[in-house]
């Protein structure tokens, strides 16, 4: 072994020990003489091919390899791993010379791990055959479980092989790949922790490779080979997919993480995490094993479980604060056999991604359920961990974490009423695709101020075949009228269906873009409509009439606001389904619903249409985010939040379309009692793209964005008040607590790393800010004309969203010409200078700066 070592040393360089993720740097990529061998020649043919590019498709770094007739891996003593990268048609060829002069630019880890199949009811589980020991320091010690634990990691940080010993990288310049030594010997338990080295099962490598490419880019992949191994000790690739274990694709997690990037950035594949993140991994501050189903499904359901009085935390970091965005239910976002974006011929992504269907086990349930000994999981499985028919071992004093995964699969198998299908199904999702709002037409009269709109309620299911909306509740005129008055028919199948119109009406607003800001209050209920004639259950219905036009004089005297009606409005609809609560525990389909009866909120798919209110053409508002980018995280926007409850889907999930929230969410939209948490003594603005950037954006600014502030001063993330010796100060904190109502408190945050704008916002909207008007963050009393209450000028309004510091806002002001609600007014706006520096192509452009 020791020999072996020694050829290797001297035929290479010996890296340092590898270290941690760093960036910088430059990195470069050689092409290779076609023809020079048969590798050199496919290596060079697949080099060329764009798709190809580790960046895109990092497995390729194996693939191409071991098609060419090289072995990816060679177990000998110690093993081997070949691989390659591609970079803008060419080999990345100086990783080498880059680890040893310069590790924080470029690096090379590597890891083996091997699948054990599971026996009893066990899931089969990866176990890595390099180790460390972790002891907690510095703080964590102090309230550490224990001493320390044993972590699966990659090699160059094996404990158990003398620091002396490296891995040795190399570059085969003739062929165009790089071979990893290992310092390891998988073969030898010593060093190993005990672990066994089984060549008949599948094995997993994987190298953790970072470089900057040709594009001044720092690039981090982690490309994987599964694979048995031969009487040689070579690799043999894994073909029959049901001898791996792939469960989630990692583009499942991006679609909300936008990157996945863990460990300082480097660790950016579910396939690569499992190898360390599996029975071999504890957390000794914890004493958590972090299987990564397992610390996946609870931190996504960390504020779940911290309700039910069970925190969850890896080191000293707790999870209470974090709720998947949509509804816990919802496996398939990230779990499906199915691949979600199949090219022919190629094999499935995640062909263990049902598995949550049928290979039920207590690692991954229990961690979106609390186990604690009182919660709704133990008390209903107590009887089962006693009952010596389920449970043989059963006692009185067994608990129900007792039992074992193959009881848990014997009564949760497919098919049975509380298989993990039934039972995890979502009412208000899946049947929401049954019901979709048609806006046909609307038409406006000037003389009466009336729009007329013209709908009905479609199943896209059913061909869109329109439903009866006038139900036996609300189905005659003297009914309606009854009813409507006492609000009876609100709480009936389809009597939350609402249309509303949004117009623009400040005296003054300017017109190159459409911006509404005013009839958000004109609606009426969907049922009210009549039948058109000659088109059963197609309605027509007239929305109450705008008010008349008044100009400042005139709503000065009548002591009402001014406005006039003009340009483009919008009707749309909103509303939700009230269906009847269906069993989930039931094989019988359709299903029954439950006893004693109850309601479910069922989406609809709402609509929208453009009409104007004057000669002048329909100018449909711009675009800037899609409903689509919303629900690649929320699932189905505004029907649940963080909480993973629908109690707290806001406004209990009958505003579905983002189209339709700047119509009430409009500059005007400022809140009279919500007070700015930065002492100011403004009042925060829930204008919607204020309000987005603030809930989204929470962790980044200086000062919490928050629902429900009354108090007048100035508070920091964790909800203290920075006024120190102010009599009210526990009153202050404590009212500022109960009153953060947005999913995850003050500490909110997107899930993306970075600042990718374009995770949200669409044709890149958001590098220019159109908005004509300012936001207002206070109405003096007795003011009633808009156009004179205080406002943050447009361009500062968004940015301090996020950014709201003292020295940001002082920049803004001082620099940019903004102005932050002190004597600017609608009609005395503020030129803003912001586009000097800040536009696409000037010297710090937002796309720029904000550039992923």
């Amino acid at each position: 072994m020791k020999m072996t070592r020694i050829r290797w040393g001297l035929a290479a360089l010996a890296l340092a020990a590898l270290t941690g993720c760093g960036g910088g740097g430059g990195g470069s990529s050689s092409s290779l003489p076609t023809g020079s061998s048969a590798v050199a020649t496919a290596v060079t043919a697949a080099a060329a091919n764009a798709a190809n590019d580790t960046q895109t498709d990092a497995s390729k770094a194996f693939t191409v390899l071991q098609d060419a007739g090289v072995p990816v891996v060679a177990v000998a003593s110690p093993p081997i791993v070949s691989f390659t990268l591609f970079d803008n048609g060419k080999v990345v060829s100086d990783l080498v010379e880059r680890t040893t002069a310069s590790p924080a630019t470029a690096q090379v880890r590597a890891i083996i791990a091997k699948l054990v199949p599971g026996t009893n009811g066990e899931p089969d589980k990866w176990v890595s055959y390099t180790s460390v020991t972790k002891t907690p320091t510095g703080a964590a010690a102090a309230v550490a479980v224990s001493a320390s634990a044993v972590q699966a990691t990659t090699d160059d940080k094996n404990d158990k092989v003398a620091s002396s010993i490296k891995g040795v990288l190399k570059f085969d310049s003739a062929n165009g790949y790089y071979t990893y030594a290992f310092r390891t010997d998988i073969k030898d338990i010593a060093q190993t922790y005990g672990v066994t080295y089984e060549p008949s099962l599948t094995h997993r490598v994987a190298v953790q490779v970072k470089y900057v490419n040709s594009a001044g880019v720092t690039v981090n992949a982690n490309p994987t080979f599964d694979f048995t191994i031969d009487a040689n000790g070579k690799a043999v690739a894994v073909t029959d997919t049901s001898k791996t274990r792939k469960m989630v694709d990692v583009n499942s997690c991006n679609s909300c993480h936008n990157q996945l990037a863990m460990h300082g950035g480097g660790r950016v594949d579910t396939q690569y995490c499992v190898l360390c993140h599996n029975t071999g991994t504890t957390d000794p501050v914890s004493g958590n094993v972090v299987v990564l189903s397992n610390m996946v499904h609870s931190v996504h359901a960390g504020k779940r479980l911290a309700a039910a009085g069970q925190s969850y935390a890896v080191s000293t970091t707790k999870y209470d604060e974090v709720g998947f965005p949509q509804d816990l239910r919802n496996c398939t976002k990230c779990h499906t056999g199915q691949d979600p974006n199949p090219l022919k011929g190629e094999a499935l992504k995640t062909p263990q991604g049902d598995n949550w269907k049928t290979a039920v086990s207590k690692e991954a349930c229990l961690s979106c359920h609390a186990r604690k000994d009182g919660s709704a999981w133990e008390v209903s499985h107590k009887a089962f961990a006693q009952d010596p028919k389920t449970n043989p071992t059963g006692t009185a004093t067994s608990k129900a974490t007792d039992l074992t995964n193959a009881q848990c699969k014997a009564c949760h198998a497919a098919g049975t009423p509380v298989s993990p299908e039934n039972v995890h199904w979502n009412q208000n999702e899946e049947n929401g695709l049954k019901y979709k709002m048609v806006i046909e037409g609307a038409t406006y009269n000037a003389t009466s101020r009336v729009v007329t709109v013209n709908y009905f309620l479609a199943d896209p299911t059913n061909a869109n075949a329109p439903y009866d909306i006038q139900t036996a509740e609300c189905n005659t005129a003297t009914d309606i009228k009854v009813k409507a008055n006492t609000d009876l028919c609100a709480t009936k199948k389809f009597g939350n269906l609402k249309l509303y119109l949004a117009y623009q009406n400040l005296i003054g607003q300017p017109t190159n873009q459409t911006e509404w800001t005013g009839g958000s209050g004109i609606n009426i209920v969907a049922y009210k409509g009549t039948v058109v004639e000659g088109k059963p259950l197609h309605y027509s219905v007239d929305l109450p009439a705008i008010p008349a036009d008044l100009t400042v004089a005139e709503a000065t005297a009548a002591s009402k606001a001014p406005g006039k009606a003009f340009g483009t409005a919008r009707v749309f609809s909103i509303g939700q389904i009230k269906e009847a609560k269906l069993d989930v525990k039931s094989n019988v389909r359709p299903r029954p619903e439950v006893i004693p009866a109850a309601v479910v909120n069922t989406i609809v798919q709402n609509a929208t249409f453009d009409i104007s209110l004057d000669s002048s053409a329909v100018n449909p508002r711009r675009e800037v985010v899609s409903t689509e980018k919303c629900n690649a995280c929320h699932g189905a926007l505004g029907t649940s939040s963080g909480s993973n409850t629908l109690s707290e889907a806001f406004h209990g999930g009958a505003r579905d379309i983002v189209q339709a929230c700047p119509a009430c969410h409009d500059v005007n939209r400022a809140s009279t009692g919500n007070m700015m948490t930065n002492g100011s003594g403004l009042y925060e603005s829930f204008q919607f793209k204020r309000m987005i950037h603030g809930i989204h954006g929470n962790t980044r600014r200086t000062y919490p964005f928050t629902h429900g502030n009354k108090v007048v001063d100035t508070f920091n993330k964790d909800g203290t008040s920075t006024t120190v010796g102010n009599p009210s100060l526990l009153a202050s904190v404590e009212n500022y607590a109960a009153e953060v109502a947005w999913p995850g408190g003050q500490d909110f945050k997107a899930p993306g790393t970075g600042v990718n704008c374009n995770v949200c916002h669409v044709n890149n909207s958001y590098q220019t800010d159109f908005s004509p008007l300012a936001t207002v963050v206070l109405k003096p009393t007795g003011v009633l004309d808009p156009m004179l209450w205080n406002v943050i000028t447009p361009m500062a309004a968004t940015c301090s969203g996020c950014h709201d510091s003292s020295a940001a806002v002082n920049h803004m002001a001082n620099v940019g010409k903004a102005n932050f609600g002190t004597t600017a007014t609608q009609k005395v706006r503020v030129q803003e200078e912001c586009r000097d520096c800040h536009a696409v192509g000037a010297v710090k452009g937002v796309d720029v700066v904000h550039g992923q």
